[in-house]
C-alpha cells in the first residue's frame, strides 16, 4: 500500500446530519465485506505455507496458495487468521479506531482450506502476487480466488517487516514500517525493492522444490514454463524489477505502483501491463490534497506524470499495455476500500473497479501464459476502462 492514500474521509455536516453520518459509519463497521463468489469453471481451494530462507538469516515468509479444486463447494474461510493483529497494525498506520475496522474479523472468503485440487496432467500456470507496502497477503481477496477459479495456481507472498497482521508459527509478529521510509528515502526504497524481489524469487524456488518432491499438503501440478508475477503498489513495482532478475517469470502486471528502484536502467522484454488510479492533474489539486501527498504541485506532477512514465518505458522495453480505471483511487486495487470506514463514500464504485481489474488481469495472463484470447471486458465496464 502507499502513503498516498487517505482513508480519513471527511464529511461536513450540520446539525442532525452528524447523527446520520455516525449511524452510517457504525453500520458500515458492523457489516461484513462481501467478496464475489468465484465465477470461473472451478471452486477454489487454499493452503498456507511458512517458508524460511536459510541464505538470508532464516528470513521467514507467510505464503497462501489458491488453486482450482475438483470439489464443488459452498464453504468459506476467515478473511484473515490474525484479525486482531491486522486491525491493530492498520489502526496504527492510518489512525482509524480499531472498532471501525472490525468487519475484517467478521468477513469470509469463498474458498475451502485444503480442498482436493483439480487434476491436470499438463500442469497449471502459476501467478505470484505481492501486496502493497504495509499491506497483507490477503489484501486482494476480491481478485486472487477469482483467478484461481479460472484455472490458475495463485501464490500470495507476505513480505515480513513491512506487512500488516503478520504472525509466524512461533508467535513472532512481522512488523510494519513507516511509509515515509519508502516514499522519501531513495536508498531505503532501493534496498526494499531488492529484498522484496528476493522474497519473490525465493518463494518460487521453494515452491518448485516442494511440488517436485510432492511435499505440499495437496498434490498440485504446476507448469513451470507458464509463470507470471504481479502486485499492488510497492508489490507491483517489485514485480517489474523481478522480471529483470528472473527469466522464469514470463509476464507481469503492476497495479498502481510507482516504479521504485533502479530497474528502469536495465529493463526487461517480457509482456507487461499496468493499471493506474484516476489521479487528478496537478492543476486540479487543492492545497489540502497536496498536503496529504506531502508534495508541492511541481513535485506531484513530476512524480505521477513525468518520472512514472520515464521509468515505465525504461523498464518495459518489450512494450506494455497501460490502462486508467476511471474514478479509481490507489486502494481501489485492493480490498481496503471494502474494509475501511467511509469506503462507500471514498470509493462508491469499488465493486466495478474490482470487476474491471479482474477482467483485465485475467485476460492479460490468459493471452501471455495460456496463449488464449481473453474474453472481452463486459460492456457495462467499458466506460471506466481507459487505455493510456
Amino acid at each position: 500500500m502507499s502513503a498516498k492514500s487517505n482513508f480519513k474521509g471527511k464529511v461536513t455536516v450540520i446539525g442532525g446530519g452528524l447523527s446520520l453520518v455516525v449511524v452510517a459509519l457504525i453500520a458500515s463497521a458492523l457489516t461484513k465485506a462481501k467478496f464475489p463468489i468465484p465465477d470461473g469453471p472451478y471452486s477454489v481451494g487454499t493452503l498456507h505455507l511458512e517458508l524460511s530462507d536459510s541464505t538470508r538469516a532464516g528470513r521467514t515468509l507467510q505464503v497462501d496458495v489458491y488453486y482450482p479444486t475438483s470439489e464443488q463447494h459452498n464453504e468459506t474461510a476467515p478473511y484473515h487468521p490474525n484479525p486482531e493483529i491486522l486491525e491493530e497494525d492498520l489502526s496504527a498506520l492510518y489512525g482509524v479506531p480499531k472498532m471501525l475496522i472490525r468487519k475484517i474479523s467478521r468477513s469470509k472468503v469463498p474458498v475451502k482450506v485444503l480442498a482436493e485440487p483439480k487434476p491436470d496432467t499438463a500442469g497449471l500456470p502459476l501467478l505470484l502476487f505481492s501486496h502493497g507496502y504495509n499491506g497483507s497477503r490477503f489484501q486482494n481477496s476480491f481478485l486472487l480466488p477469482q483467478l484461481a477459479s479460472n484455472g490458475y495456481v495463485v501464490v500470495s507472498v507476505e513480505h515480513t517487516g513491512s506487512s500488516a497482521g503478520t504472525l509466524s508459527a512461533t508467535g513472532v509478529r512481522g512488523g510494519i514500517t513507516p511509509f515515509d521510509s519508502v516514499t522519501h528515502n531513495v536508498s531505503f526504497s532501493n534496498r526494499e525493492i531488492i529484498e522484496w524481489s528476493d522474497d519473490q524469487i525465493f518463494t518460487l524456488n521453494a515452491l518448485e522444490q516442494l511440488w517436485k518432491s510432492k511435499s505440499l499438503p495437496v498434490d498440485l501440478s504446476i507448469d513451470s514454463s507458464k509463470i507470471g508475477v504481479f502486485g499492488h503498489s510497492f508489490g507491483g513495482a517489485t514485480s517489474a524489477n523481478t522480471l529483470i532478475r528472473d527469466s522464469r517469470f514470463k509476464a507481469g502486471i503492476n497495479l498502481d505502483g510507482f516504479y521504485f528502484g533502479e530497474g528502469h536502467l536495465k529493463g526487461f522484454e517480457q509482456p507487461f501491463m499496468e493499471l493506474r488510479a484516476d489521479n487528478k492533474p496537478a492543476k486540479e489539486m487543492t492545497d489540502k490534497n497536496l498536503e496529504e501527498w506531502k508534495m508541492s504541485r511541481e513535485e506531484y506532477h513530476d512524480f505521477l506524470f513525468v518520472e512514472w512514465n520515464k521509468r515505465l518505458t525504461g523498464l518495459a522495453r518489450g512494450g506494455y499495455d497501460s490502462f486508467v480505471i476511471k474514478g479509481a483511487n490507489h486502494m481501489s486495487f485492493s480490498d481496503f476500500s471494502l474494509m475501511f470506514p467511509f469506503g462507500f463514500i471514498t470509493a462508491p464504485q469499488r465493486e466495478k473497479h474490482h470487476e474491471a481489474t479482474f477482467h483485465l488481469v485475467r485476460n492479460f495472463f490468459d493471452k501471455h501464459l495460456k496463449q488464449q484470447e481473453g474474453k472481452p471486458v463486459p460492456q457495462y465496464l467499458n466506460a471506466i476502462v481507459q487505455k493510456n
